[in-house]
């Protein structure tokens, strides 16, 4: 098995060379230019067809929306005032030294710029992942604005685009009924818009309808710190069934009782990579009928550079950790209805499966973590 192993290891080396575009390097290896590395194409001004020129092809068979990643709009390159949005925070020095434990091939990049966005879609369909659910923090801010070039990016690329309303300051249950609304509104119309025809006991009707998560669902607002029942939200997920749409409200949490407390449609877990083998997954049988068993699998967890706890450390261990996260989550029984992945790109807590620079330092001394024997995109052959 070890020799096998070393075997699949090398051809992910090899076939990672032969297919790869070009992405620049990391630094320590090349300067880095704080937004895309060097040979990332520019942003094209009109993309027409299946693939425009100067960014990844279209290839590969369409991807599965049974598989999704949790997806973070929220990186921004210098702005006018030559600040940076996400990379620095709390106290670095973008664009070599960022707030993670590892680096991206792309360099510190913008989420709004096109060519960036273009080659995450084209990685995404690489793995198969068919929907990302892209972070979202109340109407008008940074992640809502670059939901357009996502979109546009992600129907060139045959992916569909799904919500996870964050604990923003000021959300509330009837908050969430007019995001919904609003959501719809601004973005229904796109064909990436992902809708799903699943039927639950609260969301009966086969026609297909948006579908939502909600973190931090055991808080309104400012997670943990306005603590809330199920049944909080009851009235407000009412009135989202009987939008014209309808819609599909997935909360995280490991209680089943919340789908009744509080009409939701389902359940996922954003993380339990940390919690006792055989354990993880257990929650999975607390679900009533009708309702929608969505795991989310995770390779790791590795947020030291933003001082997490060294409890929330979970090590990937070459990549056994996210094979085991996935025997799990398929194996309680329970056919899930999807399985999301923790994560795409949340570089700060080192749950990323977008490719990770190998030999990356921030010139300071700080040698970035690597994916080990994986190379950078082991992760998307893994999914």
């Amino acid at each position: 098995m070890k020799r096998l192993g070393l075997f699949v290891t090398l051809l992910f080396a090899w076939s990672l060379a032969c297919t790869l575009p070009t992405m620049g390097t990391a630094p320590g290896i090349a300067q880095s230019t704080g937004t895309a590395a060097p040979n990332v194409a520019a942003p094209t001004a009109e993309l027409t067809g299946t693939a425009a020129p100067g960014l990844p092809a279209v290839t590969g068979p369409d991807p599965s929306d049974k598989v999704a990643a949790f997806y973070y709009p929220w990186y921004g390159a210098p702005q006018t005032d030559g600040s940076w949005i996400h990379w620095e925070e709390t106290h670095f020095s973008p664009p070599k030294d960022i707030s993670s434990d590892y680096y991206p091939v792309l360099g510190a990049y913008s989420s709004k710029d096109p060519a960036v966005v273009a080659q995450h879609m084209a990685w995404l369909r690489q793995a198969g992942v068919g929907v990302i659910i892209t972070s979202w923090w109340g109407q008008g801010p940074h992640e809502d604005s670059a939901v357009p070039i996502i979109m546009k990016m992600a129907e060139k690329y045959g992916i569909k685009v799904a919500f996870h309303i964050e604990p923003y300051g000021g959300r509330t249950a009837d908050g969430l009924v007019q995001d919904i609304q609003y959501l719809y509104k601004q973005y229904g119309d796109s064909p990436a818009f992902f809708r799903s025809a699943l039927t639950t006991h609260y969301s009966p009707a086969a026609q297909p309808k948006g579908m939502f998560f909600v973190w931090c669902i055991e808080s309104s607002g400012n997670c943990g710190k306005q603590p809330v029942q199920a049944d909080y939200w009851q009235k407000a997920l009412d009135e989202i069934h009987a939008l014209p749409e309808g819609a599909l409200v997935i909360a995280d949490t490991l209680q089943g009782s919340w789908i009744d407390g509080g009409h939701f449609d389902g359940l996922y877990n954003y993380f339990t990579a940390n919690l006792p083998q055989g354990t993880d997954f257990a929650w999975a049988g607390s679900l009533p009928p009708d309702s929608l068993y969505i795991p989310s699998v995770a390779p790791g967890f590795s947020g030291k550079r933003i001082d997490d706890p060294p409890s929330t450390f979970v090590a990937r261990d070459d990549g056994a950790k996210y094979n085991e996260q996935w025997q799990a989550a398929l194996g309680t029984g329970i056919p899930p209805d999807m399985v999301t992945i923790t994560s795409f790109n949340e570089w700060h807590e080192g749950t990323i499966i977008e490719p990770a620079a190998a030999g990356a330092d921030n010139g300071s001394g700080y040698r970035y973590a690597d994916f080990g024997t994986l190379p950078p995109d082991g992760y998307l052959t893994l999914t």
